[in-house]
């Protein structure tokens, strides 16, 4: 028995329909926490609704605690805008799980608007980084970081490792959760077979022939904020956390520079998710 854990807010009914109806053909169990949408969220499936957005983490951890409820051989997270179409994508990820190869395994991501495939980034002991672009027939790797949504654990491995961090809220989560796996000597298994579309991003900033990540000034306070978590973190390289510190601000000089209507917002959210970020408010 595998279980889905669903993370909705304000979801697109249509994507999260097709998404459950998908998990169900494929023989997976879901289950959707939503988190304080403005709308009811209805699907075939059991919903746990918070009363407010409580976050990504917080979300996630209320949904591990519902699947392991019942013993489940493996839990798969999802976000809400993901959406799988090949029927063999919970086997393909399933597999080196049941045959003891891994104990977590996470698929290669397609973006969902203009179709080119996301980079595995890994991350080396001294904080550099290594993107891979596996194309669907490159045997399976071990990484060290993961995106959450798609990612399949083990039960076993998943009490090791430890549930996900709520005060982070959202930005991190999943490499928070990766790197603290692989301090305790649990990395994530790419399976490039296993493929699903994804989007990342409200929507993006277009600036020459580069796209920029447009997330809301809310979502940003959030990643620049958790840039500085991860610097005072023991299983986290300081070159990677200080790098995230520094292209978090560029990032968001960008779009205070390009963003018109919405600059004071995005500047705000700059000057509290640093100011939060160096005083230590992570509550």
């Amino acid at each position: 028995m595998i279980f889905a854990v669903i993370v909705t807010y304000n979801p697109i009914q249509d994507n999260l329909t097709s998404l459950i109806n998908a998990l169900k053909n494929n023989q997976v169990t879901p289950v959707i926490v939503d988190n304080g949408s403005a709308e009811p969220v209805t699907a075939e499936c059991e919903i746990i609704k918070l009363e407010s957005n409580l976050g990504i983490a917080k979300a996630q951890n209320v949904g591990i605690e519902y699947a392991l409820s019942f013993s489940p051989h493996a839990l798969i997270f999802f976000d809400q805008d993901s959406s799988i179409k090949d029927n063999t994508f919970i086997a393909s990820l399933y597999e080196p799980i049941s045959n003891g190869r891994a104990q977590i395994t996470a698929p290669v991501f397609i973006d969902n608007a203009r179709g080119f495939i996301y980079p595995i980034v890994e991350i080396t002991k001294h904080g550099g980084r290594i993107k891979h672009y596996p194309s669907s027939d490159k045997p399976e790797f071990f990484v060290n970081n993961a995106i959450s949504s798609g990612t399949m654990v083990e039960p076993k491995a998943l009490k090791k490792i430890g549930y996900m961090l709520d005060s982070l809220f959202i930005d991190y989560v999943d490499t928070e959760w990766c790197l603290r796996a692989a301090s305790k000597n649990l990395k994530v298994l790419i399976v490039p077979s296993a493929r699903m579309i994804h989007s990342i991003g409200d929507k993006t900033l277009k600036i020459g022939r580069f796209y920029i990540p447009k997330h809301s000034p809310f979502r940003r306070y959030y990643r620049i904020r958790n840039s500085f978590f991860l610097l005072r973190l023991s299983y986290v390289p300081k070159v990677m956390a200080l790098r995230e510190i520094i292209f978090s601000i560029i990032h968001q000089g960008i779009l205070i520079l390009f963003s018109k209507g919405e600059r004071v917002a995005y500047l705000k959210s700059l000057i509290r998710g640093c100011k939060d970020g160096v005083l230590g408010r992570f509550s």
